[in-house]
């Protein structure tokens, strides 16, 4: 994938009812490890596939299929698996929807949790809460946090979050340290909330987070993807959020080193992880 495939794949993947656009493609072909893959028939974009790499672990992104091409879905996700293992990754993982799930299954991936995909309908707004904008100086302490929640670094795509929608980059500080941050983006039918991140298992924190990125959204839709067994779901529903769909977290390889001092409460996108 090219810069010159981004209108392509977003106007594809609006044909498809997926809420994401050419922005969320843009966005991610900037970022350093992002790898895309193309399918073609006599100048007709047929379907494209992601990866995402972080050092030694990459993230699958969903397939993207025209209506008439759904059988190649395994080809395009044999592809990118092929080349993250032709290139060393040692750990694979991916948000996969209901036509990834068994391909990856065969493929070798376990399932490891189910991922909930809510939405909050336009019209609901929260009021700030007392967390502070991210600011340059938070960066350092917002990429360590992260890293120490999802066990690999991924500081360049927090940061493009943040510089996207300032307003909405949120931190909690307890005695000057980072506790806290959550990141809402543009989708194209309204908002994208997370990554959602705590030191430890503070879901107060977290809603906190949730409650004053909200406040950015000025009443507009607002989608997160949440583990289904999170502590957080209680606020989430306080705030109107409420089930349209759910994923499957699949896994081919080690595990992660995350050490458990800090929880994502909400992921970041299924392009990015």
């Amino acid at each position: 994938m090219t810069a010159e495939d981004v209108e392509g794949v977003g106007a594809l993947a609006q044909q498809r009812g997926r809420n994401v656009g050419a922005e969320d493609y843009a966005r991610f072909l900037a970022l350093e490890g992002a790898r895309g893959f193309v399918l073609s028939r006599d100048g007709m974009l047929l379907g494209v596939g992601t990866v995402m790499r972080y050092f030694d672990h990459a993230f699958l992104g969903p397939i993207l299929l025209r209506a008439d091409a759904d059988g190649l879905a395994i080809a395009l996700l044999a592809q990118l698996v092929e080349a993250m293992q032709r290139d060393g990754v040692g750990t694979l993982e991916a948000e996969a929807g209901t036509a990834e799930e068994p391909i990856l299954a065969r493929m070798g991936f376990a399932l490891v949790r189910r991922t909930l995909v809510l939405e909050r309908q336009a019209g609901g707004r929260a009021d700030a809460t007392g967390t502070v904008r991210m600011e340059a100086h938070h960066l350092l302490d917002v990429g360590a946090l992260d890293a120490a929640a999802v066990g690999y670094g991924r500081k360049e795509y927090l940061l493009a979050l943040a510089r996207e929608l300032p307003a909405a980059a949120r931190v909690v500080e307890r005695e000057g340290d980072v506790v806290g941050y959550a990141l809402l983006r543009r989708a194209p039918r309204g908002y994208a909330l997370g990554p959602v991140v705590t030191r430890g298992a503070d879901p107060d924190a977290a809603a906190a987070l949730v409650r004053d990125a909200l406040s950015a959204a000025a009443g507009a839709p607002v989608v997160i993807l949440v583990p289904e067994e999170s502590a957080l779901l209680p606020a989430l529903e306080r705030e109107g959020f409420r089930p349209v769909g759910s994923l499957a977290r699949m896994r081919a390889g080690p595990t992660p080193s995350a050490g458990g001092e800090a929880t994502e409460w909400a992921l970041g996108s299924r392009i990015t992880g």
